[in-house]
């Protein structure tokens, strides 16, 4: 897909589709009627006759040969501009890819400015909407032998712009977007592979040959080596599968080593049966997705890598699988982690957080200044929240903060969680340091403060709970049913800014 600036000013040849921006009760008279005179008369007349007044979700279509810009015109109601947010121009660029496949336009064009309202500036408008037509344009259909429906992709999307905008600034957001929509695509295509597919020599694999071409640094930790490390919490929920465990160790910009380190950590279940806590059978197969957090570090570091951010990041995958084969992990095992502590496993289907566990533990090698883990770890947040909000919880009230912002910008909105003490005590074990569920609700809550019990003492560290975030059921304006590669946007965003 490529991206263009045209100006207004220049001679330029018809588009198939044209898309304008429109805010209830704001006439933007002169920017229409400078690009097609001839639309604004039928937008006009429409508005008189309260046809189209420009309230979100409304759509003006219209079809004439005479029209300059393209045969087709769609205006789309922005509503209310003191209203207006980022998700709502986010929604409106949705509905222009959604019509643009629907009318099979290969070349769209999009006047720019009617999406501006003075406080998002143009630079701004162009990325957001570079990063959502990608978003909305991605499909995963590898294994289908015909394509859906044979409609052609957007192959160019044309900005038309009045105003003079500096164009060196203007393209390094536009080259931005790409870079940030390219790693969460990437992060879908890792996460919708079914479980036959992916597992943990796949995914390493995936994840070597992504820092072969990024040149990060990439390091997989086999069987042999965990053994090594006493990583009992990865080799136990992987012992009931054939396929061996991994954890995968990736490291970009150790030039920028003096200004702190960041790990990321990400949960790595390639597909999770539950073990002999064995989950039900609905919706089991949708269980594939459970290592989105691996996939969105993996995703991450690639996109880090291409932004060329000045900042020292290692990334961690924990990756198992957690089946029900010859010699599975049973309820009642004790089992001892990466820190030496115990743990009594009181239900096999809480094997995230024994992954993750040693994964935090071993972060303290690099000792970082920050870490950050993501994972979908526990259905009380997906019932808490739905598909709208990321569990946040962590022991660092700045890092919390900034992580709370960079979802508010790139629309990956975070939900702080407290963790008192209190919520703890239900986690110490009888005949071992700590049980691996609580009992009496708070799902979220008493899962990370399982988790803290692993990170280096005294280092920042946030964990976000993806579990309801990390998969749409239906599709929506910027994702299609599946994988939403959520998370890799907060970092790219967070890790631009790190201070």
């Amino acid at each position: 897909m490529k991206f263009q600036i045209l100006s207004s000013s220049k001679k330029r040849t018809p588009a198939d589709l044209l898309a304008i921006g429109c805010f209830q009760k704001v006439k933007n008279v002169k920017l229409v009627e400078s690009v097609e005179p001839e639309f604004l008369k039928l937008l006009q007349a429409a508005t008189r006759k309260e046809r189209f007044i420009g309230k979100a979700g409304e759509i003006l279509s219209s079809i004439q040969t005479a029209y300059q810009e393209a045969p087709e015109i769609v205006a789309l109601g922005l509503g209310d501009p003191k209203k207006y947010r980022e998700i709502s121009l986010r929604e409106a660029v949705g509905k222009i890819v959604q019509m643009a496949k629907a009318k099979k336009a290969v070349r769209v064009r999009i006047l720019a400015e009617s999406f501006t309202d003075g406080r998002i500036k143009l630079p701004d408008v162009l990325e957001m909407m570079t990063e959502t037509i990608m978003l909305a344009s991605y499909s995963f259909d590898k294994y289908k032998t015909k394509k859906e429906e044979n409609l052609p992709e957007i192959a160019t999307v044309e900005y038309l712009l009045g105003k003079k905008a500096s164009e060196t600034v203007v393209n390094q957001k536009i080259a931005k977007a790409q870079i940030i929509a390219n790693g969460v695509n990437f992060a879908r295509n890792l996460c919708n592979e079914p479980g036959n597919i992916m597992n943990s020599i796949t995914l390493s694999q995936a994840a070597k040959e992504m820092a072969r071409e990024s040149k990060l640094k990439c390091q997989v930790l086999g069987l042999s080596e965990l053994k090594k490390l006493k990583m009992g919490g990865i080799l136990a929920v992987n012992q009931g599968s054939k396929t061996p465990p991994a954890l995968i160790v990736m490291e970009y910009g150790e030039r920028h080593k003096k200004k702190g380190t960041v790990c990321l950590v990400g949960k790595g279940v390639t597909f999770d049966t539950g073990g002999i806590s064995i989950k039900p059978s609905k919706d089991m197969e949708k269980m594939k997705y459970d290592m989105a957090g691996a996939a969105t570090v993996i995703a991450a570091m690639q996109t880090i890598a291409s932004l060329s951010l000045p900042v020292h990041v290692v990334g961690l995958a924990a990756v198992v699988e957690n089946m029900v084969a010859e010699n599975p992990q049973r309820p009642g095992d004790i089992i001892r982690m990466f820190n030496g502590k115990t743990v009594e496993v009181l239900n096999t289907d809480a094997e995230g957080r024994l992954i993750l566990g040693d994964a935090l533990a071993y972060t303290e090698k690099f000792k970082p200044k920050a870490i950050i883990d993501f994972a979908t770890l526990t259905g009380a947040c997906a019932y808490t929240f739905g598909d709208k909000a990321i569990g946040l919880l962590g022991n660092n009230q700045p890092l919390l903060s900034k992580i709370k912002k960079a979802g508010e910008v790139t629309g990956e909105r975070c939900w702080e969680l407290p963790m008192w003490e209190e919520y703890g005590k239900v986690m110490k074990g009888h005949h071992s340091d700590l049980y691996n569920i609580g009992t009496g609700g708070a799902g979220t809550i008493t899962a990370t403060m399982f988790l803290k019990e692993f990170v280096p003492e005294k280092t920042p560290w946030a964990h976000l709970d993806i579990a309801g975030t990390a998969w749409c059921d239906q599709p929506r304006f910027d994702c299609p049913k599946g994988a939403t590669g959520v998370g890799v946007r907060i970092l790219a965003n967070l890790l631009s800014n790190w201070r």
